[in-house]
C-alpha cells in the first residue's frame, strides 16, 4: 500500500499541472461570458478579487507567515516590474477573449518561452546552444510568415502576450519568493496603481446597469479563476522535475487553439496553422534539450 503512494503523488502532480494549463486555456470562455462589461473594468475587478482570494488562500495555507521578512527592496522592485508586465498580459488576454482573437492569444503563449530565452541571454548571459539558436531562428521565421501572410490575425495580440509573458517568466526566475508570495506582491502593486488611477483619471469600476445575476455571479469568480490555476501549478512544481514541467507549456496554447476553432469558430488560414505547428515543433525541440544532453552524456566514449 505504501509503495504505491509515490506513484499516486506523481500522478496527482501530473494531473495538477495539466489541469492548471487547461483551465488557463479554457478561461477565454469565462471572459467571453462577461463581454457586457468593458475590458478595463473587468481588469480592475480581476485585480481586486484576485487580491482578496490570494489573501484568504494564503492565510488558510499558512503562507502569509514570514512573508514580510523575505521582502527586500530588490524583491519589491522585481515584482513591481513583473506587475506591470502581468497587467498588460491580463488586459490583452481579456480583450482578445471578448473580441474573438483566441488563436492569437494561444500563439502568444506558444512563443513566450522563446522570449524568456532571449531575455535571459541578453540580461543575464544565459548560454545559447546551437539547438536554442536554431529553434529561435525557426520561431522568428514563423512569426514573420504570419505577419506577412496571415491577414486574418491581429498580430499585436500574440506579440504583446508573448513578449509580456516571456519577460514575466524571466523575472520570476530571479526572485526568492514562491509563486503565491510573488503574485501577492504583484497584485498589491497593481491594486495601488488601480486605486491611484481611480482617483486621478476617468477609470471607473462602475458596472453596466441591469446585469443579469448570472453575470454578477460569474464576475465574483474572477479571483478564483486567477488563483486556482496557480495553486494547481504550484502543486505540480513541488513534485515534478523541470524536464516534465516543461512539457506542460504545450497544453495552454493547444487548448487555446481548440477553443478558438470549436467555440469561437474563428477563421484560421492554412498559413497560420502551419506556422502554429512549426512553432509547436520548435518548442518541443527546445524542451527536449536537457533530455538530449543527458542521452549524449550516457553514451560510451563521452568525456567525463
Amino acid at each position: 500500500m505504501t509503495a504505491a503512494r509515490p506513484g499516486i503523488h506523481y500522478a496527482i502532480a501530473i494531473l495538477s499541472g495539466v489541469s492548471a494549463n487547461l483551465l488557463l486555456g479554457l478561461s477565454s470562455l469565462f471572459w467571453k461570458a462577461l463581454a457586457k462589461i468593458p475590458p478595463t473594468t473587468l481588469l480592475g475587478y480581476r485585480i481586486l478579487l484576485s487580491l482578496a482570494t490570494l489573501v484568504v488562500v494564503m492565510a488558510a495555507l499558512g503562507r502569509l507567515r514570514g512573508l514580510r521578512a523575505r521582502l527586500s527592496p530588490r524583491i519589491l522592485a522585481i515584482h513591481s516590474a513583473a506587475a506591470m508586465l502581468v497587467v498588460v498580459n491580463w488586459g490583452t488576454f481579456i480583450w482578445a477573449s471578448i473580441h474573438g482573437h483566441v488563436v492569437e492569444s494561444g500563439l502568444g503563449y506558444l512563443i513566450a518561452p522563446f522570449v524568456a530565452i532571449i531575455a535571459g541571454a541578453v540580461a543575464w548571459g544565459d548560454k545559447m546552444t546551437w539547438l536554442r539558436l536554431g529553434a529561435l531562428a525557426v520561431i522568428v521565421a514563423a512569426v514573420l510568415a504570419m505577419i506577412l501572410r496571415s491577414g486574418e490575425l491581429n498580430h499585436c495580440v500574440y506579440l504583446v502576450i508573448g513578449s509580456t509573458w516571456g519577460a514575466y517568466a524571466c523575472l520570476k526566475k530571479i526572485t526568492t519568493l514562491d509563486a503565491f508570495g510573488g503574485l501577492l506582491c504583484e497584485t498589491v502593486a497593481l491594486t495601488a496603481v488601480l486605486v491611484l488611477s481611480l482617483a486621478t483619471s476617468a477609470t471607473s469600476m462602475r458596472l453596466p446597469p441591469a446585469l443579469p445575476n448570472a453575470t454578477l455571479l460569474t464576475l465574483a469568480l474572477c479571483g478564483a479563476v486567477s488563483v486556482l490555476p496557480l495553486w494547481l501549478f504550484s502543486l505540480a512544481a513541488a513534485r515534478l522535475p523541470l524536464s516534465v514541467m516543461g512539457f506542460f507549456q504545450f497544453v495552454l496554447p493547444t487548448t487555446q487553439l481548440a477553443v478558438a476553432l470549436v467555440f469561437y469558430r474563428q477563421p484560421v488560414s492554412t498559413n497560420t496553422l502551419l506556422c502554429f505547428a512549426i512553432i509547436w515543433s520548435a518548442l518541443g525541440l527546445l524542451i527536449s534539450e536537457p533530455l538530449l544532453a543527458r542521452i549524449r552524456r550516457t553514451r560510451p566514449g563521452y568525456p567525463s
